[in-house]
């Protein structure tokens, strides 16, 4: 059967942007790849993976801090940003 997605070569260059990104800090980074080998333990396909990180990557731009330092309030202000914009693409 043919890949016509290629989803590993996906995976390995987004590997490489999070382990490259200087806009991920090296905190950020060990929970981004943490949460790589979790959810491949917990069999999640790469494609599902590469997604993941996507949104992660977005988040950490959004967010603007380490994840753990995060509080629930800066948590909700991600999400009401992510909302308008969705807002804004459906009108």
């Amino acid at each position: 059967m043919v890949n016509i997605h290629n989803y590993e070569r996906t995976f390995e260059r987004t590997l490489e942007r999070v382990n490259t990104s200087c806009e991920i800090s090296e905190e950020n980074r060990k929970h981004i790849l943490g949460f790589k080998d979790y959810l491949l333990s917990e069999g999640i396909g790469i494609a599902k993976i590469v997604r993941y990180f996507g949104d992660l990557m977005k988040f950490n731009r959004l967010l603007g801090k380490r994840f753990d330092l995060a509080t629930k309030e800066d948590i909700r202000r991600v999400v009401a940003l992510v909302q308008e914009k969705m807002k804004e693409i459906r009108l």
